[in-house]
């Protein structure tokens, strides 16, 4: 291979290996990184039923209830340069719609583990609350009222 064709490869694979970085550095997802959204029912015992639908442009989770304290529903998806999902919950009388997850926050929202982000949200009787931790989740943001 001749010194000119070697020199220009090495000069893409730099200016790919910086792009790289570049993009990362943003804290932005990577492109088919996974999520995890967890929707957590921590409202009060013997309360009225956690009652949600999520879903985003392409999938409809559909409509989902949380009968008692502590019970919870995940869902899982790859990270597109789109990808949106939110959430619509109805409690005793009171709802919210929010987005669970959006690639275009630039600031990162959710937890992070390696290849994965991980959305834990949790209904509570005064909002939605919002744990940047995982396993356990804790520090919990309140981030919606009712």
């Amino acid at each position: 291979m001749s010194y000119t064709i070697t020199k220009t490869l090495f000069t893409l694979l730099l200016i790919l290996f910086s792009s790289i970085t570049i993009y990362r550095a943003r804290a932005r997802p990577l492109i088919f990184s996974l999520v995890t959204v967890f929707v957590e029912n921590n409202l009060p015992k013997n309360s009225p039923p956690l009652v949600f639908h999520c879903a985003s442009g392409d999938d409809d989770l559909g409509n989902h209830t949380l009968t008692h304290h502590g019970q919870e529903y995940h869902f899982e998806f790859s990270i597109l340069p789109k990808t949106l999902f939110f959430c619509h919950l109805w409690w005793n009388g009171k709802d919210v719609a929010f987005d669970v997850f959006n690639a275009r926050w630039t600031t990162h929202h959710c937890a992070r583990v390696p290849g994965e982000e991980i959305c834990y949200w949790q209904a509570r009787d005064d909002g939605i609350y919002l744990s940047k931790d995982y396993n356990p989740p804790t520090n919990f943001i309140k981030k919606y009222s009712w």
